[in-house]
């Protein structure tokens, strides 16, 4: 069966013409397959020869099968012939649609359309301008660091005298509208840090001077922009009763307090590696800026006629990454899109366009790997992964990558090597 192939752009067409021979070997195919579904008086069924089966169903029983043979036939000669191609430019990247043009005296011909992978009209990416972007680190920032880890470990106290801001006051509390008590207004022994802007505007500052014991009616008006259509704008009265107050003592910052709380024996080693700790994660942030402004501009100067095989594949993989970060939540996405109130449809929907830019991102970067001929070696990987690991126990070795690991490796080199390149030949402005 003879073919001819076209192409326009992420689109391929193939145009089959099919030979009374190859008809008649398609229908002897469907034949084979078919002739179990027909009943014949006089014949077992399934036993029946074909012609039988066409004189008692109809000539054109096993034509809409033989041209499902036919064509089917043509795809898979077609693929065979593109994996033995030494171009991947007509490579299929979705499954073909098929239209039977004609069906006459035996002769049949047809056409499939299949996506194939666009051709990208790629931008500049060498010396592109992008914007300084630099972090440093001051005294104040190490400083701030050093006192929100001091908080983190602060001891909580009972208190005898009145609250203040930063202190903790348990309440047992009761909300009423207009008399009447509402959904979420009561609680029992609930702490509430003072100052914190946990609760409706102005609630925390009338608890300022509470003692435990005392008891407090404490009236709000909910803000118009509040949660629950019933209270936005209403007045409410919360009755609180205090069962004790707290404060947070807060470690003096010290030798001894970065002995304690750190390998470090005093507290200048412990302010310098928390200094160079900040100053890497700032390095990173400032890398990981520069990558995203290279990549943007890239892609915001090419073009390509992108899919949507590929744009369904790219959405596929956003799901799939939603659906990991929520499994460590112990979160599901279909109670997830339940919360939200939406579907995986409508999700699909609203990030089209985003993951149709994901796709022509993957498409440029791919064409700058390969234009570039940036390759990754067996003993790069190698040396990747066993850096990565643990030293292993005395007399064994590190356990060398499997095939998997290797593929993924090689690929996270390729990656690093690419972004190397496009950002050190950037020009800041």
């Amino acid at each position: 069966m003879k073919y001819t192939v076209s192409k326009e752009k992420s689109e391929a067409t193939l145009s089959f013409s099919a030979t009374e021979a190859d008809w008649k070997d398609a229908e002897s195919k469907a034949y084979a397959k078919e002739k179990g579904k027909y009943s014949v008086p006089g014949f077992r069924k399934g036993h029946a020869p074909k012609h039988v089966i066409e004189q008692y169903y109809g000539e054109g029983v096993f034509a809409d099968a033989a041209l499902d043979e036919l064509i089917q036939s043509g795809w898979e000669k077609y693929l065979d012939d593109a994996e033995k191609a030494t171009s991947d430019e007509l490579m299929p990247i979705g499954r073909p649609g098929a239209n039977v043009e004609s069906v006459k005296d035996g002769k049949v011909k047809f056409t499939l359309k299949f996506p194939v992978r666009p051709e990208v009209k790629l931008a500049e990416y060498k010396g592109i301008k992008i914007p300084k972007i630099e972090y440093n680190v001051s005294d104040k920032d190490v400083d701030d660091e050093l006192r929100r880890i001091a908080e983190r470990g602060a001891k909580v106290e009972e208190k005898s005298g009145e609250a203040e801001n930063g202190d903790i006051v348990n309440i047992d509390y009761k909300g009423t509208v207009d008399g009447v008590a509402f959904d979420g207004g009561t609680a029992e022994k609930y702490d509430l840090t003072l100052g914190s802007g946990t609760f409706i505007p102005g609630f925390e500052d009338q608890l300022v001077g509470v003692k435990a014991g005392d008891e407090r009616a404490v009236k709000v008006t909910f803000p118009e922009n509040y949660h629950a259509d019933e209270l936005k704008g209403k007045e409410a009265v919360f009755e609180c009763k205090v069962n004790k107050v707290s404060r947070k003592v807060v470690p003096e910052i010290n030798d001894e307090w970065a002995k304690n709380v750190s390998e470090f024996d005093n507290l200048a080693d412990y302010r310098a590696s928390i200094e160079k700790r900040m100053k890497e994660t700032n390095d990173r942030r400032a890398r990981t800026e520069k990558e995203n402004a290279v990549i943007n501009a890239i892609v915001d100067g090419s073009e390509a006629d992108i899919p949507e095989v590929m744009v369904s594949e790219y959405l596929d993989d956003m799901l799939r990454d939603l659906g990991m970060r929520l499994y460590y939540q112990g979160i599901s996405v279909e109670d997830y899109f339940k919360f939200l109130g939406t579907t995986e449809e409508e999700y699909r929907k609203e990030n089209h366009d985003k993951a149709a830019r994901g796709a022509l991102t993957r498409l440029c970067l791919e064409e700058i790997v390969k234009r570039e001929n940036i390759t990754a070696t067996d003993e790069e990987a190698e040396k990747k992964y066993l850096d990565s690991q643990p030293e292993p126990e005395e007399g064994k070795e590190k356990r060398k990558p499997d095939e998997r690991e290797m593929s993924y490796l090689k690929n996270e080199i390729v990656m690093d090597k690419l972004l190397d390149m496009l950002v050190s030949s950037a020009v800041t402005e």
